[in-house]
């Protein structure tokens, strides 16, 4: 439109003179950048390389498959039809049971940082401004708290865990994955063996996997070792089949062998509530303590936060994980006595005053006994005891002994130093001899 000096599109400037600022969409987390024309043959190339091993196990158990019911069963098994029967329906269960949970383990996202978790284009801003490492603390610590982003994990330096790569926080137990490239929950480790990673949504696919991939290689090797021995002792002849059964009962051998120590040490991982990365880095907490046992919950409860609360759906590859995946019960906030509390993470152990109970008794010879017992709201009572004489006024060393609840709900005494909460002793003042 055309003002009265005869130009057109004249801009229309704000009282101080300056241009009105660019009308913006409301401040939202950032999204990862598509990939161009240009990259996405590289990218496809990458897809497929990084496919390879898992068209490699697909081969090797697909020509098993092949070695096991046509040479084995339908030939070398001809004349014993109650063991072609007994090994047919056997191996196919351990068949179908490792190729379920193998895909699943494939194609189930393991489970990224949700979209709230992601930082504004204002607050990345205020991040980068920061003028000391203090400063920076600080602002990630209220942007954290402004978003509603409670987590109990901190980094090394005592700040919340922060990625810069995804610009986001990264919640209890994630960590961004380089060959992903984004932030994966509870991760474990990134397999090429499966093309993806392991993570809260499907490290119980994973576990199975294993579990069954050594079920199904030892049972191969053992239902073939007799046809194996026969080749070399005796004239048995079955033409090609022969060969396929000698390369089908090495090849389960080598892969017993190489599953068997990996499947165990997962197991471990599980029994203990930790990750592969957790075994090698212990997870640092609010105080500022490193501790490997942090999330354990003693190892049944362990097992089900992975597993489920279901024993009929354990042996599934069927998701039954407790949880979202982005809070997590932990030892230290002393509330989770037992896995049944990890339904409601805002439990609270309601806090009483400590209490201090001393008793004097005055014995016939002149010898004051006390009983201290203090009452404190951490589900625990310590008792000291100690002797007081009248005449010397000395004071022997008490003993005291605390009475707590461990990981599985059980109570337990241990003894606890003189100076627990702070209690040296009874003071003279505390007794009164009359």
């Amino acid at each position: 439109m055309s003002g009265g000096d005869g130009r057109l599109g004249h801009v229309i400037t704000n009282p101080e003179g300056e241009l009105p600022p660019p009308a913006t969409a409301p401040d939202s987390p950032r999204r990862p950048k598509q990939p161009s024309l240009l990259q996405r043959p590289c990218m496809y190339l990458a897809c497929f390389v990084k496919s390879l091993p898992v068209l490699f196990i697909s081969g090797i158990v697909g020509w098993s498959y092949y070695a096991y019911v046509i040479a084995l069963l339908l030939y070398a098994m001809m004349d014993n039809p109650i063991e072609q029967i007994l090994c047919g329906i056997l191996y196919h269960y351990f068949f179908i049971m490792f190729f379920w949970s193998y895909g699943m383990t494939i194609f189930t996202p393991p489970g990224r940082v949700p979209d709230n978790w992601h930082l504004s284009r204002h607050a990345t801003a205020a991040l980068s401004s920061a003028k000391s490492e203090d400063e920076w603390k600080e602002t990630l610590a209220k942007v954290g708290s402004k978003m509603g982003c409670n987590t109990k994990q901190r980094s090394v330096q005592g700040a919340l865990r922060y990625c810069e790569k995804c610009e986001c926080i990264k919640p209890d137990r994630a960590h961004h994955c380089s060959v992903c490239e984004i932030c994966i929950l509870k991760m474990d480790h990134h397999c090429p063996w499966v093309n993806n990673c392991v993570g809260f949504r499907n490290y119980k696919f994973f576990m199975l996997f294993l579990c069954y991939a050594l079920l199904y290689c030892i049972f191969i090797a053992a239902t073939s070792a007799r046809y194996f021995v026969r080749f070399w002792s005796d004239s048995l002849s079955l033409g090609t089949a022969k060969y396929h059964i000698i390369f089908v009962f090495l090849v389960s051998i080598l892969f017993t062998i190489s599953i068997f120590s990996l499947f165990w040490y997962h197991v471990y991982l599980v029994t203990q509530n930790r990750s592969t990365l957790e075994q090698f880095r212990a997870p640092v907490f609010e105080d500022q303590a490193a501790d490997k046992e942090g999330w354990s919950l003693g190892s049944l409860n362990n097992f089900k936060e992975v597993f489920g609360m279901n024993p009929l759906l354990w042996p599934f590859p069927v998701s039954t994980s407790v949880g979202d995946g982005l809070y997590f019960p932990h030892r230290r906030a002393k509330q989770f006595n037992n896995y049944h509390s990890i339904a409601n993470s805002d439990n609270r152990v309601a806090e009483t005053p400590t209490r201090t109970l001393v008793n004097p008794i005055i014995s016939g010879a002149g010898t004051i006994s006390t009983t201290q017992t203090i009452h404190s709201s951490h589900a625990s009572s310590v008792q000291q005891s100690g002797h007081i004489s009248a005449l010397s006024g000395t004071v022997s060393p008490l003993s005291a002994t605390e009475v707590v609840l461990d990981t599985n709900g059980h109570t337990r005494t241990v003894p606890v130093h003189p100076a627990y909460h702070g209690i040296d002793g009874v003071a003279p003042s505390e007794v009164v001899i009359q």
